[in-house]
Order: C-alpha cells, then sequence, then structure tokens
C-alpha cells in the first residue's frame, strides 16, 4: 500500500482515462461481517459505562476534535422540486412541519400574487437555495424553541459537539471554497459555534478529475482546456492529515442529530470516545512491549486480528511494528433495513503489503459486480454512521489507501451523460490499510437526509 500520494490525488488526463475505460479487476468480497464475525455488538450496561469514563475524564479540547465532510451541496435533496409534482405537493402541504417552512411561506407570499400552486412555491424553494447549490450545512434542519428558532445541519452537529466537549476545543468542517466566507459569516452569528476553534479548509482543486463523453473524448471549455469536477470524498482525505488531534470524530454532514435523539447519539459518542481512548493505550502498551523486547506472542498476535489485521501466520517483530503504527478506527454502523448503499464486509486485499489478506472493510454497493451481487443482497449492517479514528496527528494516511478502488459514475454534466472518476471513498478504499472494529450502534442513531422530503416533523 505505500503508493506516493501525487500517484492517489492527482493523476495525469493518461491515467485517468486509464482508469475510466480499461475495465477494473473486480474487489475480493468474500462476506458480510456479522455479529461475532466483524460486528461487535455492545451491552447498554457497557455503553452506559463507557460513556461515564467519558465523563469522568480528563480529555482536553487538544486530544479530541470533531471533523465532518460538509463541502456537498443540496442538490440531491431539492432536485424532486424540478420535475415530482406528488413530491412538491406533499412538500408544500407539510411547509408548517419543516424547520425552514415559515421563511418559506413568507417568501412565496412575498414573491406570488394569489394563492401559489404547490408548483410555484416549489420554484420558490428551488430559488431560496440557490437553485440547489446551497452548501447542506446550512440548511435548516431542525426546530429547536416553541418560538420557531431552527438551527441549521451544521448547528446540529456543534450543538451535539458542545454536549461531548463542553469546555470546547477543535472542529473541522471541509467546505467548498466558493462558499468558505458564506459558511464562516454563519457560524460566526451561530451561538452553537461559541468556544470552538473553527477550521474551514477546502478540497485541493489538484485532486479534481476529469471527464469523458460517451465517445471517449474530455469534456472541454471554451479554450479547449480540460474541464475538472472534484474527485470525490476520497480527496479529502490530505485534509485530515491536517488534523493536529488524537481522536477524531466523523459523521456525514447529512447526519445531523436531531433535539430528540441527541441523548441516545450522545451516549454513543461518548462511548466511541472512551473505547477508541482505551484501545489507544493498550496499542501503546503493547508498541513499547515490542520495542523493548522484539517478543511477538500469541496474545499480541491475536489482538491484531481482533482489530482487522486478517493474519494467517505469527508476524515478525517488524511486521508488528508497522501494524502497530497504522491509524486505528472504531466504526459505528446500523443493522440494514433496506436502504441503498454499502457496508462492512470481509475483503481480500489484493495489492499492497496487505495483499492476500482477509480483512474488514467497508466498501460501497457500486463496488460489487454481478458476481458478488449475492454478497450485497446478504448483508446485514449498512454504511458507517460515526467513526473514531485514532490519528497519529502529522503521520501521512496516503500509504494506507488501496489505490485500486478507484471509482467510476455517469452523471449529467452541461446535459450531456459523462464518465466521470473519482478517488478511492475515504472510508472505503482511502482507509483499507487502518485498523478497523465495527460497533453495531442502534438505528435510531442513523438520521440521514437525502431528500428535502426526510426533514418534514423531524424533532
Amino acid at each position: 500500500m505505500n503508493a506516493p500520494e501525487v500517484s492517489l490525488f492527482q493523476l495525469t488526463l493518461d491515467e485517468c482515462k486509464r482508469r475510466l475505460t480499461q475495465a477494473a479487476s473486480p474487489l475480493d468480497v468474500v462476506r458480510p461481517c456479522t455479529v461475532g464475525d466483524g460486528v461487535e455488538r455492545w451491552s447498554l450496561e457497557r455503553v452506559q459505562t463507557l460513556a461515564d469514563s467519558w465523563r469522568n475524564g480528563a480529555t482536553s479540547g487538544q486530544d479530541c476534535a470533531l471533523w465532518v465532510p460538509a463541502s456537498g451541496a443540496a442538490t440531491r435533496m431539492f432536485s424532486f422540486l424540478q420535475s415530482d409534482s406528488k413530491a412538491q405537493a406533499r412538500l408544500w402541504r407539510e411547509a408548517d412541519r419543516l424547520a425552514f417552512g415559515e421563511a418559506w411561506k413568507q417568501e412565496v407570499a412575498r414573491v406570488t400574487v394569489g394563492e401559489a400552486t404547490a408548483e410555484q412555491a416549489a420554484q420558490v424553494l428551488w430559488d431560496m437555495f440557490d437553485l440547489g447549490k446551497l452548501p447542506k450545512g446550512l440548511i435548516p434542519f431542525h426546530v429547536t424553541q416553541d418560538d420557531g428558532t431552527s438551527e441549521t445541519a451544521f448547528e446540529a452537529h456543534l450543538r451535539l459537539w458542545s454536549e461531548v466537549m463542553p469546555n470546547g476545543g477543535h472542529v473541522w468542517f471541509t467546505v467548498q471554497e466558493d462558499r468558505r466566507a458564506q459558511v464562516q459569516e454563519h457560524l460566526t452569528q451561530s451561538a452553537q459555534a461559541q468556544g470552538f476553534y473553527l477550521h474551514l479548509p477546502h478540497q485541493d482543486p489538484a485532486t479534481d478529475t476529469p471527464m469523458l463523453d460517451d465517445v471517449g473524448a474530455w469534456i472541454t471549455d471554451e479554450q479547449g482546456e480540460v474541464l475538472r469536477r472534484p474527485g470525490g470524498h476520497g480527496a479529502l482525505l490530505p485534509l485530515l492529515e491536517q488534523v493536529t488531534a488524537s481522536f477524531v470524530v466523523i459523521r456525514n454532514i447529512d447526519n445531523a442529530p436531531s433535539p430528540a435523539c441527541t441523548e441516545e447519539r450522545l451516549l454513543w459518542t461518548q462511548a466511541m470516545l472512551e473505547e477508541g481512548q482505551s484501545w489507544a493505550k493498550e496499542r501503546d502498551g503493547w508498541r513499547a512491549h515490542v520495542a523493548a523486547t522484539g517478543d511477538v506472542s500469541s496474545e499480541l498476535a491475536a489482538w491484531l486480528n481482533r482489530a482487522g489485521a486478517g493474519l494467517t501466520s505469527k508476524p515478525t517483530s517488524e511486521e508488528c511494528a508497522d501494524w502497530l503504527a497504522r491509524p486505528m478506527r472504531v466504526v459505528g454502523v446500523v443493522r440494514n433495513e433496506g436502504q441503498p448503499g454499502g457496508g462492512p464486509f470481509w475483503v481480500r486485499v489484493s495489492e499492497g503489503s496487505d495483499a492476500g489478506l482477509v480483512r474488514p472493510q467497508i466498501v460501497e454497493a457500486v463496488e460489487f459486480t454481478g458476481e458478488t451481487q449475492e454478497v450485497l443482497s446478504s448483508a446485514s449492517h449498512f454504511n458507517p454512521v460515526d467513526m473514531v479514528c485514532v490519528l497519529n496527528p502529522g503521520q501521512a494516511l496516503s500509504p494506507y489507501v488501496d489505490a485500486s478502488r478507484h471509482l467510476r459514475a455517469k452523471k449529467t454534466v452541461f446535459g450531456r451523460d459523462v464518465r466521470v472518476l473519482e478517488h478511492p471513498g475515504l472510508w472505503n478504499g482511502g482507509m483499507s490499510g487502518w485498523l478497523t472494529r465495527f460497533v453495531e450502534m442502534p438505528a435510531s442513531c442513523f438520521q440521514p437526509v437525502k431528500s428535502a422530503l426526510d426533514l418534514i416533523g423531524r424533532q
């Protein structure tokens, strides 16, 4: 897995075309991770004990941080407003149960004459949110007070994090460069942001990737220059390297905690952080032992395998030192209840220093082929809800990327069908080489917002 960073994130046109046009080697997905076979299930008593230990501890704001990929726009949330008349009617009918409903109704009254149709109202909302281009984090998600006060997705994450870290600390939101000032202004005015050091990094344009049209030509601008688009959330990995904390909670911007679910989600966040710290202390003890004695015991090998190493033979002291130096993550997953997407699976790694090992991985649905669809359909758990990452600040993360797991997709750009290339997903191929533990979380901790309809009556 020791691929140079330039080959991972700054690709030549020839390399991009090769990856877009040549058949990729199918991912060798062996079986789903299930409870007792790759997924841990903690008792409520254990969760409460861990959370109590966290609250009674003394973790500083320098050691623990929140990191949220938040550069995505709300386009998909509101795209149905352009075509789905039934969804338009439902959303308009439920305006009073939306956090942005009152502002929406006022704007409709301002710009329309007489009683507005659902189609007219939908167009007003589409315009309010900048034709869907507004960052998802700036969308009002919840009503938090009886007086109708609302909070955005950014504010919801900060509200929960203030419970986790009541003495403040560092928070990273990755944002679009051209929206940074707008996000900064919003957070500066937000009460939830007080007491935190906010970082708003943006994805390096050098990691953008080009697009091929349906006849195999690059999409270009009027001057003939090849156009590029952001290369997926896997290109955010270099930004994660900039985080100075040892323990980092990662969650999606649209999985913002609602007020009604705050208590349970807080409990699980605290428990996972405490487990992450305990796990790191165990790791540090083993590192010191190996460095001092060079001894590799069966107990250490078993510890590594519980951490997802997938070892089939006793490792050398040098190999143990390598494993113990890797970044680690505790990944919360929920039971699969038919949601579209991937989840945790045992995968036989195809290349790099882990080649041949069967290790726990997050695999996206698009990474499955016809031969492995049956394995996907038998999955018991769904994509990550929360992750607690254990990092060595300043450590390069690119050596642990499985570069073979780049993603290809079809999209419509400028009204044309194009093929796009994305770097290995952040928590998929991007973290392939990490030590990984999956933990089952309650379904109520998973609150994704894929459509504005998901926000109706959200409490």
